[in-house]
């Protein structure tokens, strides 16, 4: 995770600790935060175009947990929400398959952050495969001044996350996330994103 930003005081780089908590630094001239999301690898199966929607469930699939995932996006100062932010979202099918050529997409979705940069979708706890824990994929083009974020949620618990993967894939506590009941009785899971600017 990269370190970010804040302030500079007659010619010196400094920082501060903003209301939220999270570490402000200048460098450059540029504002950065250490709240930002750390990536991840943007791994072989990212597809383009995949269709606009919230539901990336199928019919034929009964073995996986359903799964609701929510969260919000903001900006540099780790506070700010930001709308209309496009989210790719992607991971593999209840087979361990990756789809890459059906009209279907499945498994794939755009999400638009709201007013409030909220986001979320609808989809299963996707199977580990390949010595690989369960995982799925985000990401963010540039957007507005920021950064591309390629990054991954994991859930807490798989024990395919090994402590040697993590100097590998860079997870941090903040994308190993708990399962929780909502307020429906739904399976849910909450991962907020913070970006980076250019």
């Amino acid at each position: 995770m990269q370190r970010r930003t804040f302030v500079k005081v007659i010619g010196l780089s400094a920082f501060a600790i903003s209301s939220t908590g999270f570490k402000l630094i200048e460098e450059n001239g540029l504002i950065k935060t250490d709240c930002a999301t750390s990536t991840d690898m943007l791994g072989p199966f990212f597809r383009k175009n995949a269709p606009r929607r919230h539901d990336l469930t199928y019919a034929g699939n009964d073995k996986e947990i359903p799964l609701k995932v929510i969260g919000q996006v903001f900006g540099a100062d780790c506070k700010t929400p930001l709308k209309n932010v496009e989210i790719d979202v992607w991971h593999c099918d209840h087979k361990q398959h990756y789809d890459m050529e059906s009209d279907e997409y499945r498994c794939r979705g755009k999400i638009m952050t709201n007013e409030n940069g909220e986001y979320w979708f609808k989809t299963f706890v996707p199977p580990p495969y390949a010595g690989r824990p369960k995982h799925i994929h985000y990401l963010i083009h540039e957007f507005d001044g920021y950064q591309e974020l390629a990054t991954q949620l994991y859930f807490k618990g798989d024990k395919k996350i090994k402590p040697n993967n993590w100097i590998k894939y860079r997870w941090d506590e903040k994308r190993i996330l708990e399962i929780y009941k909502n307020a429906e009785d739904l399976s849910e899971v909450k991962l907020d994103l913070y970006l980076t600017p250019i």
